[in-house]
């Protein structure tokens, strides 16, 4: 889906380098509260965004171990 940015930090910052963004969804009635590192992906208020749940990010939907493998050749999305 979706997020329009509302709002970011309303109750003020708390971390250096972490905003806390109130989003709310384009096509649901459903409200969003993300925290994010600003330095590795800076967001202002009225951004889009989409955010995406996958169980997996292979091709063929072969579950992960849940460990990085720098030997894995397998094609992911």
């Amino acid at each position: 889906d979706i997020f329009d940015v509302k709002d970011i930090d309303p109750e003020g910052k708390k971390f250096d380098r972490v905003s806390r963004l109130h989003c709310e969804s384009e096509s649901f009635k459903m409200d969003l509260i993300l925290d994010v590192n600003i330095q590795i992906y800076p967001v202002d208020l009225g951004d889009k965004f989409r955010l995406v749940i996958a169980s997996t990010l292979y091709e063929d939907g072969t579950l992960d171990d849940g460990e990085y493998n720098p030997t894995d050749d397998r094609p992911s999305r």
